[in-house]
């Protein structure tokens, strides 16, 4: 996990490289801006193999928000070309140079008396923390602490995974010492524990203002959880990891075996399950960036569900995949399709005289009705013909009416509409290619590689 001294060697020469030259342009511009170096890179944490560098620009915060498009149009001149523009809270550049993933991330100098002018302000100041406190021997138990979260799917801050964040990891050893202890810690973790480096601070009131799992007050800036990113799931994930591990530690919680997703491995778990699969495959030509692409997935599939479940059918799982550039498939898994093909439906109490005769009125002679209407208890009721009791074909409807069921984002209703495929089961096997059949499979399979 160390990287190794010809390694070390390479990113200090390439960073050199850029801050000077990147130095050099923004002053040709009149821009007072330092350019430095940030994140793992900076605080020596980390992975050997690792490509990315964290490189900010870093304005006089008497400049106005304007300056930090013009820094970025500095970068765009310097790169030429190759470069993504992405937005967060506000614009970067990302870019790959000389063999390395680079984000160019403009900010203003911070002082933490003051409130900061962008979200980015702080990350200057999370370095100097992490340097001063935490010790050279510790940097080891970090990569260790991220390679785990890694092996286990909980490292990244990302909304795909919701987890956690490397300057998180870090803080962690900086409290409970080593990566041992940090498990240790994390086995008998509770809802809305807080981990907190900062003295005289009020808990119960962190508890009342964060209503995340995992509460982490910034260091630098307490009025921050550190730990907003992480999701119920990642934070328990880790939580039974953790026990899991220290019972009995094994490599394959920080490399897990691969993978071999075979079209006839699948299909066997196909017949394990004997459920039912519906799978959206969506091609996408306009592909956003990660965290705002995942937001808009994660948004569609619990929106499906929640209308796959309002036409009665009981959705067991469900789970999103996407390559990021042109591909995403969600995946459904159904107790039954198709359903029944008639559906109860309760009318008005007897005693309501105007309703129910409102309510014979309008089922006594309907060729929707397959019984009915009668009463039951105090109720009038009658059985109803289903237009259609399978999820295809039901789905299929709702993307041509362009989507009318709460939750779906604009585009991707668009693209529901125009660019998508309803799937059932081995139809899928098509696509099971470029990272999906290993999502697949592990979906299938629905438990972790790391439990035995």
């Amino acid at each position: 996990m160390e990287p190794s001294t010809d390694e070390i060697v390479e990113v200090e020469r390439f960073c050199k490289k850029i801050v000077e030259e990147l130095s050099r342009g923004l002053e040709e511009k009149g821009i007072a801006a330092k350019v430095e170096t940030h994140g793992s890179v900076a605080r020596g944490t980390w992975i050997s193999g690792d490509k990315d560098i964290d490189l900010f620009l870093i304005l006089d915060p008497r400049l106005d928000r304007t300056y930090l498009h013009k820094t970025l149009d500095v970068v765009k001149r310097y790169l030429g070309t190759g470069w993504i523009e992405s937005y967060a809270e506000h614009p970067y550049i990302r870019a790959e140079k000389e063999g390395f993933e680079v984000e160019f991330v403009p900010c203003f100098n911070f002082d933490p008396s003051r409130s900061i002018i962008s979200s980015t302000d702080r990350t200057p100041l999370h370095t100097q923390y992490v340097n001063h406190n935490l010790k050279t021997e510790q940097r080891d138990d970090v990569r260790l602490l991220k390679q785990f979260m890694r092996g286990v799917g909980v490292y990244g801050a990302e909304v795909k995974i919701g987890g956690f964040s490397g300057y998180l990891c870090e803080l962690l050893i900086i409290k409970f010492k080593s990566f041992e202890s940090a498990l240790k810690a994390a086995s008998s973790w509770k809802h809305s524990e807080v981990i907190n480096l900062v003295e005289n601070t009020d808990l119960n009131r962190l508890v009342k203002k964060f209503k995340d799992p995992l509460i982490v007050p910034d260091p630098v800036d307490p009025k921050r959880n550190v730990a907003s990113a992480v999701s119920e799931s990642s934070m328990w994930t880790f939580v039974a990891a953790a026990r899991s591990f220290l019972k009995n530690p094994q490599e394959k919680y920080f490399y897990p075996e691969k993978i071999e997703a075979d079209e006839s491995s699948i299909q066997v778990l196909f017949k394990e399950h004997n459920t039912r699969f519906i799978f959206i495959y969506i091609n996408d030509d306009s592909v956003p960036v990660p965290d705002v692409l995942w937001g808009q997935l994660y948004k569609t599939e619990r929106a499906i569900s929640k209308f796959l479940s309002i036409k009665d059918f009981t959705v067991l799982r469900s789970g999103v995949w996407s390559d990021e550039v042109s591909q995403h498939i969600l995946v459904f898994e159904l107790a039954y399709d198709p359903i029944s093909k008639t559906v109860l439906n309760m009318g008005p109490p007897v005693e309501m005289a105007g309703n129910s005769e409102k309510f014979i009125k309008t089922h006594i002679h309907s060729n929707l009705v397959a019984a009915g209407p009668w009463i039951e208890d105090c109720r009038w009721w009658v059985l109803l013909k289903r237009k259609e009791n399978q999820a295809r074909p039901i789905l299929e409807e709702e993307f041509k009416n362009k989507c009318p069921m709460l939750g779906v984002p604009k585009r991707l209703r668009t693209l529901l509409e125009s660019k998508s495929r309803v799937l059932v089961d081995n139809e899928i096997l098509e696509y099971t290619k470029r990272g999906f059949g290993e999502f697949l499979y592990q979906f299938l399979k629905g438990r972790p590689c790391w439990l035995d």
